[in-house]
Parts: C-alpha cells; structure tokens; sequence
C-alpha cells in the first residue's frame, strides 16, 4: 500500500485524471459525466500543450488505422446530408459521436505507450469492481431499486447489454493481461478480476455477451492454436471458472432463456411466425437485407432506415410482436442501413488494422484481440457502438492501442 501511494505521489496529475476519467467511464453515474469530465480534461489539455497543441494534433493524421476511423466519424456526419430529416439525421450522429472530437485527440497526444498500457489496466480494473458490485447484488448484499436490480437481476447501474458485454471483455483482457504480467501480485490481482467478470457474466441475463465470450475464446483458439502452449494452471482456471459460471447460470434458473431462444427459433423454422427477443432479432436481419438491397453503397442516413424498420413492422402481417422497436438489435445492421457499404467497411477496416498493426507486439496483440472480438460478436444482436457509455468506451480503447502501436511503429522505423 505504501508503494502504491508513492507511486501515486510520483505521479503526473493530468495522468492520474486520466486514470480517473477512464476509470470512471463505464460507470456513467450522470448524464452530464462525460461532458465534465471531458470538459475539464481539454482545459487541462490546452494549458498543458498551449504552445505545441498545433504540432501534437498532426501526429493524430500518421496513424492510418486512426485516419481510418476519423474518416468514418466525419462520414457519418455527411450521411446527413442525404437523409429525409437533416436535423434528426445530425442530432442521432452529434448525440453520440460528438465527444468523440475530444477523446481522440486528448487521449492520443497525452500518453506514451507505458501509460496507454496502464490507462487500459486501469479500465479492466474498473470491469472487475463492477463484477464484484453485480456478484454482491446477486448475493443480495445490495439492491437498487430505481434499475430494478436484484439478486434476479443484478445487472447494476447499467443496462445488462452494457455490463454483460463489460464482463465479457474484462474476463478475457485480464487473463491475457495475467498471462503476460511478470509481476506475480499483479498477475494474481488480474486472475482475480477474470474470476469476477466471469461469474458476473454468467450470473446475469446478457445471452449475447455470453455467448460472445464463448465464440471469441474459440476463435482465439483455433486461429493461434500454436501460439497457445499456455502454462495448464490458465486452461485449468478458465476451464473452473466457466463450469461454476455455468452451474450458477442453471441453478439461477437463466439457462431456461436459451431453452426459450431455441423453441423462437423452432417456431420460425416450422411455422415462419418470428416471436420473442430472438424471434425478433431473427426478423430484424429479414427485414435490415431487404432495406440494405436498396441503399448498398451509401445506406439510407441516419434515423431513415428506423423510419423504415418500424414501417415494415407494422405493415408486414408475418411480424407478431406486440411491440414496434426502434432498433434492430444489430449494430452491424445498423451501420449498413445508416451508413451502406462504405461506412460499414472504414468502421471494420480501422478495427482490423489497428490489430494488424499491434502484431509487432503479441504481448499487447493478445491483449486487444478479445476486446475487438467480444465488441464484434456482440454486436451481431446489440446496437453497442449506440449505447452510452460503451460508445465512449469502444473509442477510448481503440485510441489506447492506437498510441501502443503507433510509437512501436515509430521506434521500429527508427532503428531501421
């Protein structure tokens, strides 16, 4: 503890802020967080940087997977131009997206690669005390009644798309982080966080976010199956926790949503009626196909193709849901529609060359890769890139790796 102060001590304040915004950031205690937070940190930015701002913001233009997500964002903005409605085309891009102006650059210019390292140490740690708040909910420890989270339901603070999703990624980061870590405390600390994110994430009602966290550990598998020669104490603790997280998924009574999933799924098959949240979800990809064929290149603008999703809803006599959703529960949909073929593509392109670039170093590779993978397997059934806080979150990490690659590529050119 007393190191643990020192370093503290040691430490740059405008850093330490920058732990405490990141930490912070999944949480969304207030609406108005984000906008202080950031507030403050561009103050803090400008007269920290008043005289060399103007230099430090070019170094943003020589990272090309970043140039490459830049130019999505600004394309976004452009859709609007083309949607029937101008201003709740540009209010649904500004509502999300117009921080994004201000963590990119804040974030990219104000770090070196150790302190990006710790600033995404930092967000894992924030996953596993959030863990550990849905586990004592769950034990009913705590309750809070105003997001109706029990022990039923011990989603916290945040929607259980959100924080499931949270649990996904902090379990898989922070085994890799562990696995990686030569400091033993630390690398036990981050065991710790994995074991809680896990159980948190079987103990709630985030199917998608679970069944993500199952696909991108096999996917890791079977993609790097040779790089995978881990010590068996990390499959024997990953193995563990997810036979305990699966028995407290049965003895919870939750393992009935798959069984009711696959009975939505059956009633499709044989009867052609979509019923129910998969039933729904299912009906979803019909209709976003249909509306894609139409707007392939350039989607249709923003809030356009909910227009239309929810007018296909209520004509199509197949649909029997009660409900007219605003959403079509997939943000790859979602991004096709809005956005067509050339905004889907830039979002994934930047993701995929940002982890191109990070392969120089596989200790940080490993690190990132099941943060992109659980953001896109999710994404399949949720809408994240358009929930708050994760947008923030996803932006966030994305900028962290982006420093982490960037000045390797730098240090690499230099010594060539």
């Amino acid at each position: 503890m007393n190191k643990l102060i020192e370093r503290i001590k040691i430490t740059d304040k405008f850093i330490l802020f920058i732990y405490f915004y990141m930490f912070v950031m999944p949480w969304n205690f207030e609406k108005s967080q984000m906008g202080i937070l950031t507030g403050i940190l561009l103050i803090w930015w400008l007269i920290r940087f008043k005289s060399q701002f103007l230099e430090k913001l070019k170094t943003l233009f020589e990272f090309k997977p970043l140039v490459i997500l830049i130019v999505f964002i600004v394309y976004t903005y452009i859709s609007v131009l083309w949607s029937d409605s101008f201003k709740e085309g540009f209010e649904h891009v500004n509502q999300f997206h117009k921080y994004y102006f201000f963590i990119i650059p804040l974030l990219f210019t104000s770090l070196n690669k150790e302190e990006a390292i710790q600033v995404f140490k930092v967000l894992i740690i924030s996953f596993g005390f959030y863990g550990l708040f849905s586990i004592f909910i769950y034990l009913d420890l705590i309750t809070i009644n105003e997001t109706n989270s029990n022990s039923s339901n011990p989603k916290g603070i945040m929607a259980y798309a959100i924080m499931s999703t949270y649990m996904a990624i902090g379990s898989l980061c922070a085994l890799f982080i562990a696995y990686y870590e030569k400091n033993k405390k630390q690398q036990m600390f981050f065991l710790i966080i994995a074991l809680l994110c896990t159980i948190a994430l079987f103990i709630n009602k985030g199917r998608t976010a679970q069944l993500s966290f199952i696909l991108t550990g096999i996917t890791i598998v079977i993609l790097y199956a040779k790089h995978f020669l881990f010590k068996l104490k990390y499959f024997l603790f990953l193995f563990i926790i997810i036979v305990l997280s699966f028995c407290v998924l049965y003895f919870s009574g939750k393992i009935d949503r798959y069984n009711n999933a696959l009975n939505e799924i059956k009633e499709i098959v044989i009867q052609n009626e979509y019923k129910g949240s998969t039933g729904v979800r299912i009906y979803f990809y019909k209709a976003g196909l249909e509306i894609i064929k139409d707007n392939f290149f350039f989607g249709m603008g923003p809030e356009d193709n909910i227009r239309l999703l929810q007018k296909i809803q209520e004509n199509d006599k197949e649909y029997l849901s009660n409900t007219i959703y605003a959403s079509f529960h997939s943000q790859h949909l979602d991004t096709l529609t809005r956005y067509g073929l050339i905004g889907y593509l830039l979002l994934i392109l930047s993701g995929v060359y940002l982890l191109y670039k990070l392969k120089i170093c596989k200790e940080i590779y490993f690190v990132a890769l099941p943060f992109f993978l659980v953001t896109f397997y999710t994404s399949l059934a949720n809408v994240m890139l358009i929930k708050k806080p994760f947008n923030y979150v996803y932006i966030s990490v994305f900028v962290l790796f982006s420093i982490i690659a960037y000045l390797m590529q730098q240090k690499k050119l230099q010594h060539d």
